[in-house]
């Protein structure tokens, strides 16, 4: 038998399988801010991230650098170097002087006096290495401090870049110093490993006792987060630029639908309800009692099992009454369209909302493409132009800082292709953005057009993207627009797309925005939250 006893985490036990969760969530969601890869693995170890259910944060790397920081201008506060040469030079003119007075008492020719010595400690030193000592006190002070000139000079050196910023009043003696100096210099050399990004040369006890356990255990769970993507399967370093593998992919899309429907129960799987002319198909668990009037579209198993549950079996036969029936519900679904039209442009990276508009795209192409997979679903990415977002392009996805403008009318475009191309009545078209269109074609003429003033409309691009929304309106699609942004007049332009198609505009914060996309889209399939 096999006991367990479980307490809580205080940092210092192996936080088992737990953390490669963690880890593969964190860059999932860095990842869904728009961070290539590369970026979203770089983030993690700089800025650190929590071990959920442990009360435990990873110490980034940036965190370890300012504690290493701390540590150097607590110790610039603290101590002086004023007189971290005083013992060497006090030794210097007594030894001098002692041998001064036995060649005196011996008759022979006095050395050299302390003043008529090169200036600086070391060449002092220097030139008193063939000088023949009288004196055994002398010569051994002179050997002691001849032994330690490497410390001299590295202390000399250090003196020369730090003593200013020294400015504390406990004044080190030169074994102190030269101490202190060491120290220092370890803290530096951490420092700018973590700096340069050599962490494969950095000795984990060393800083364990410059930072502590935390940051050791820290620093032990960084070290693991490529090996542990890599293991997981989410990423591909084989590659000169790391890539999101299919799992990746479908991971990140499920993290995406999971945080914001939580714990959703679906149950329907492959088909919807719809308004066209299709041919009915029955749905499995669609069966319910029978209703006066009911088509007679009998569910036969649990017909009978709600007959042996209510009356039993008398003679080895079932009694079967109107109360016992079931009938199937036959519906009449269809294949459907959607497509999302993501606004790319550079004012999305503000306040969160390429990252909120971002999650709701995957999260329905994730839905979309696992509970229903009769259905089509596009994702557009538009910024001064529009492109069509697929697989790694939608995963990897981050707002145009290269090309800012908003071309709706070329999303439009693009989407209604998508719609003829599938030949699907039932269309749905989410435009997600956060700004009024400022690019536009006229003929096969891209243009880009800013507003005369802020808080103004650029006219030609508007006029264009109206026109659009007319001629794809006539062709049968239905618009949704999420505004993110409550300028009133982009919110009056909104209302004009809305007057022309005859959909819906909804004007939303970014933490809205998927409550407000996803429970309509679970909601509008027959599903439950």
């Amino acid at each position: 038998m096999s006991t367990f006893i479980y307490k809580r985490w205080d940092g210092t036990q192996q936080p088992f399988s737990l953390k490669r969760k963690d880890i593969v969530d964190n860059f999932m969601d860095n990842i869904m801010k728009g961070m290539s890869p590369g970026m979203a693995m770089a983030q993690m170890m700089w800025q650190g991230f929590p071990l959920a259910g442990m009360n435990f944060r990873v110490m980034s790397l940036d965190k370890m650098v300012e504690e290493l920081q701390k540590q150097m201008l607590d110790l610039f506060s603290r101590y002086s170097l004023d007189r971290a040469f005083d013992k060497p030079m006090e030794d210097l003119k007594n030894l001098l002087a002692e041998e001064a007075q036995t060649r005196m008492e011996a008759g022979a020719q006095s050395p050299p006096s302390y003043e008529e010595l090169p200036p600086g400690l070391a060449e002092k030193l220097r030139f008193l290495d063939d000088f023949e000592f009288m004196n055994e006190d002398s010569q051994d002070t002179f050997d002691y401090w001849r032994r330690r000139r490497q410390d001299i000079l590295d202390l000399y050196e250090f003196y020369s870049e730090y003593y200013r910023n020294f400015t504390g009043d406990q004044y080190l003696d030169f074994d102190q110093a030269v101490e202190l100096m060491r120290q220092f210099q370890s803290i530096e050399e951490l420092q700018q490993q973590i700096l340069s990004g050599q962490l494969s040369r950095i000795d984990p006890e060393k800083l364990r006792e410059m930072l502590g356990d935390n940051a050791a255990h820290s620093f032990n769970i960084l070290l693991q987060i490529p090996e542990v993507l890599s293991e997981e399967g989410v990423v591909d370093f084989s590659k000169r630029r790391f890539e999101l593998t299919p799992r990746g992919m479908r991971t990140l899309g499920e993290m995406a639908f999971g945080k914001i429907y939580h714990q959703a129960k679906k149950d329907r799987q492959g088909g919807h309800l719809g308004n066209a002319p299709e041919t009915g198909e029955i749905e499995p668990d669609s069966s319910r009692p029978y209703r006066f009037g009911d088509r007679f579209d009998l569910d036969i198993t649990r017909t009978i099992l709600n007959a042996v549950t209510q009356s039993g079996v008398r003679k080895g036969a079932v009694q079967l009454s109107p109360e016992d029936f079931y009938v199937r519900e036959r519906e009449q679904l269809i294949a459907s369209t959607t497509v999302v039209l993501l606004d790319l442009s550079w004012s999305m990276s503000r306040e969160g909302r390429f990252e909120a508009a971002k999650k709701v795209a995957l999260a329905l192409d994730y839905y979309i493409r696992t509970r229903f997979p009769k259905d089509r679903i596009h994702v557009v990415g538009f910024s001064t132009e529009a492109r069509e977002l697929k697989g790694n392009e939608l995963a990897l996805a981050e707002w145009d800082a290269v090309n800012p403008f908003t071309n709706l009318q070329g999303a439009l475009r693009l989407a209604m292709r998508f719609i003829k191309k599938s030949g699907n009545r039932n269309n749905r078209v989410l435009v997600i953005t956060d700004g009024q269109p400022t690019a536009y074609y006229e003929g096969e003429y891209l243009h880009v057009e800013m507003p005369p003033y802020i808080f103004g409309l650029s006219r030609n691009a508007c006029r264009a993207t109206l026109a659009e929304v007319r001629k794809v309106t006539a062709q049968g699609m239905n618009l949704e627009i999420f505004m993110l942004d409550d300028s009133p007049v982009l919110v009056e332009f909104t209302h004009q797309i809305v007057r022309i198609n005859g959909g819906r505009s909804v004007l939303c914060i970014p933490d809205e925005l998927g409550r407000l996309v996803m429970f309509e889209e679970i909601k509008r399939r027959g599903g439950r939250i």
